[in-house]
């Protein structure tokens, strides 16, 4: 039988990943992808045909993805939709009191409801960067896409690879999800075959939420966190930081008890300075 053992720093340094690559959220990604290029196809929004702006209100309402559709080819963000929709109720051009920010769902069931907000909306989407109004309160940047009539004669070509850019975001979210998932696999593998169990959630131990705790979280005797992701270089240091925060009170522990608790880091490592990894792999103890 094996014993664990922590990875050296150059067997931790070759494991580190550039990339995750996993099929099925490509899959998905491309799914995605291909649903809204069909509602793209839709005639009356198509490169020849002269768009209106009675045409873009149906079409957003009438096509489950149409304000999707839009908002992509303008390379608007739902976010940024959204501020200006409060922008807008804050005017007093939407009659709709401004309390909260309306989510996109929202949006759509309101356009549903009174076709002059879906008019409204078609019109800002169509021809917004030319209102005096707005002009005082949006900045270019985003101002400047609100203008369909320009950009929709140029779309087709380009659709597949807009579309793909604005989900990235959906990919670098769902990444971190998918690793999380393997390890739970493996986990589960262990308790089938082993009998061993494994929890998530708060532990008095280490005073925060732990990602998988073997057997429990009220007394872990491994603690697996994982901060999978690529990210910038403060995030690199927030991240290191957080990771040896967690080690330290596992140490102290071990140390004041004598006892031998483990605690495992799954991180990637394309985006990391080797530095940061050093600094890791100088504390936790990982094991695999």
């Amino acid at each position: 039988m094996s014993t664990a053992r922590k990875l050296t720093f150059q067997e931790a340094w070759e494991s580190a990943t550039i990339f995750l690559v996993d099929e099925t959220l490509e899959q998905e990604i491309d799914e995605k992808v291909a649903a809204l290029l069909i509602t793209a196809g839709d005639p009356s929004i198509s490169e020849s045909a002269h768009v209106t702006v009675e045409d873009i209100a149906e079409f957003i309402v009438q096509r489950r993805d149409g304000l999707d559709v839009i908002l992509k080819d303008i390379q608007l963000s739902d976010e940024k939709f959204k501020r200006i929709i409060s922008l807008l109720r804050k005017l007093g051009r939407i009659d709709e009191p401004f309390d909260v920010e309306w989510s996109m769902s929202k949006i759509k069931r309101k356009m549903a409801e009174k076709p002059a907000l879906a008019h409204l909306i078609a019109h800002l989407l169509l021809r917004g960067k030319d209102d005096p109004e707005l002009q005082q309160h949006v900045p270019r940047y985003y101002l400047e896409r609100l203008n369909y009539q320009e950009i929709q004669s140029e779309l087709q070509a380009v659709r597949r690879i807009h579309y793909k850019n604005q989900l990235i975001g959906t990919y670098g979210a769902r990444k971190g999800y998918i690793v999380e998932n393997r390890i739970k696999q493996q986990l589960e593998r262990i308790q089938v075959e082993y009998g061993v169990s494994h929890a998530s959630g708060r532990s008095p131990l280490i005073e925060t939420d732990i990602d998988f705790a073997i057997p429990g979280v009220q007394d872990p005797w491994v603690i697996i966190m994982s901060s999978f992701q690529e990210t910038t270089s403060s995030g690199q240091s927030t991240k290191a930081r957080d990771m040896l925060a967690a080690y330290e009170r596992v140490n102290r522990h071990n140390s004041r008890y004598r006892e031998s608790r483990v605690f495992v880091n799954f991180v990637d490592g394309g985006g990391w300075h080797a530095s940061k990894i050093l600094n890791v792999w100088l504390n936790p103890v990982i094991i695999f």
